[in-house]
């Protein structure tokens, strides 16, 4: 007996199905991932002293930055690649990332390390740098590899799990009397170790060719990534660094206090958004702007929780996960609040819409100068007001980053329907490059 078609309120119950199973995957993923520091991290607050909390929240700054740089522009323009690619395309993607990335990163690592070292405080510089060189092995993560895919579960068993076991460790050594330094030597061998069985097991002897011509083009795609990336991270990953730089210990470990808590927002942003990224290119084009509105009501819904819950909530939770000593007041929390606000709109509209239609110089230019800005913004913020300044800084930047990605995709949105009436065309040329 034949089966008949479903009907297209089924076939939608089928689809908010499937996407509420991957949003929930993406989710959890992330949100263990979150676990794993805040098992150490309360406990070095209260344990070791302002100095050495600095020291590694430096270490974690610089060494992310170092990431950012060495990853090349891959979490942000590679998921939707893979997610058209062959099988063997994907095999030849994830070997040639490496092949680009691992001298990158040798080189961005090592910088990391010598500038930990020399901005951190003097007895503390060893766990810096150590920290700086863990975080930088980021850089190799294939965690876009399997957001291209859309399989959460891999991330979980080779770099969330892994990275678990090692905090827990490196807690355990702390608490019996052991020193800091464990948390950042136990974290690289976990970081190190997971990547390195992906790459082993999913490009295999792919590994051992380099392709020139592939490399070729990933050089030639991937710079509006790799550059907006990088600025990202100038008043992202590295505000750490510069309000370390141009405020007391005391406010430092304050403005720490209150980013390690804004990291649970980030998370919570990143995980929707590695969700939706393959999702949309993965629609038929009749389909992609559909899915992009739902891409936006959503992120625009979490960024107003977001907002909402750490305003209200953020002094609190500081209060309670780091101690009374570098808890973060209201208004600085609300200032995070709006950071969140503003990652939102930027996931949706740029890192999602404007790579989703091919705007790679768009969305660099939107983010290197709102970056540029935001860089500015946390010295005099940092160095007038404290930890409640470079945090409403820190929010208004992104807001706004958010807000002008908005509009680019806007216009080009309208420029594209204008052209191709009622298709996904793309505006620029090689947007969703097909790796076939």
């Amino acid at each position: 007996m034949t089966t008949p078609p479903l009907d297209s309120s089924a076939k939608g119950t089928v689809g908010a199905a499937a996407l509420a199973r991957r949003i929930v995957a993406f989710a959890g993923v992330p949100f263990l991932s979150l676990l794993a520091p805040f098992i150490f991290l309360p406990v070095l607050a209260r344990m070791a002293g302002a100095d050495v909390w600095v020291a590694i929240a430096l270490g974690q700054s610089v060494g992310g930055f170092a990431a950012l740089v060495a990853g090349l522009g891959f979490s942000t323009l590679a998921p939707p690649i893979v997610a058209v690619a062959s099988a063997q395309e994907r095999r030849r993607l994830l070997a040639t990332s490496l092949h680009l990335r691992l001298p990158v990163w040798l080189v961005a690592g090592a910088v990391g390390v010598v500038i930990s070292a020399t901005l951190a405080p003097e007895a503390n510089r060893g766990e810096a740098a150590v920290m700086a060189a863990a975080m930088s092995i980021a850089a190799l993560a294939p965690t876009w590899f399997w957001i291209g895919v859309g399989r959460a579960l891999p991330i979980l068993w080779t770099e969330v799990l892994p990275r678990m076991a090692a905090t827990l460790a490196a807690t355990g050594i702390l608490v019996a009397g052991g020193g800091a330094i464990w948390y950042p030597v136990l974290l690289a061998i976990a970081m190190f170790a997971g990547p390195a069985v992906v790459y082993l097991r999913v490009a295999g002897s792919e590994l051992m060719r380099v392709d020139k011509a592939e490399v070729a083009a990933v050089l030639r795609r991937h710079p509006p990534g790799a550059i907006a990336e990088t600025a990202a991270g100038i008043y992202n990953a590295l505000a750490v660094a510069i309000v370390t730089s141009v405020t007391p210990v005391a406010q430092a470990a304050r403005y720490v206090s209150g980013d390690k808590a804004y990291r649970i927002g980030q998370y919570s942003v990143s995980a929707l958004g590695n969700a939706l990224q393959g999702w949309v290119v993965e629609a038929r084009e009749a389909a992609i702007a559909r899915r992009m509105r739902i891409v936006i009501l959503l992120h625009v819904g979490l960024g107003l929780a977001g907002l909402t819950a750490f305003g209200t909530l953020g002094p609190w939770l500081t209060r309670v996960l780091f101690g009374t000593d570098v808890a973060i007041d209201r208004m600085t929390a609300f200032g995070f609040g709006v950071a969140i606000l503003g990652i939102t709109l930027g996931t949706a509209f740029g890192r999602i819409g404007l790579i989703t239609i091919g705007a790679r110089k768009a969305f660099m230019n939107c983010v290197v100068v709102a970056s540029a800005v935001g860089a500015a913004g946390l010295v005099v913020g940092g160095s007038l007001w404290g930890a409640v300044g470079a945090a409403w800084v820190l929010g208004i930047t992104e807001v706004f980053s958010g807000l002008a990605q908005g509009a680019v995709l806007a216009v080009l949105w309208r420029k594209r329907d204008g052209a191709h009436p009622g298709s996904g065309h793309a505006v620029e040329s090689g947007a969703l490059p097909m790796a076939r």
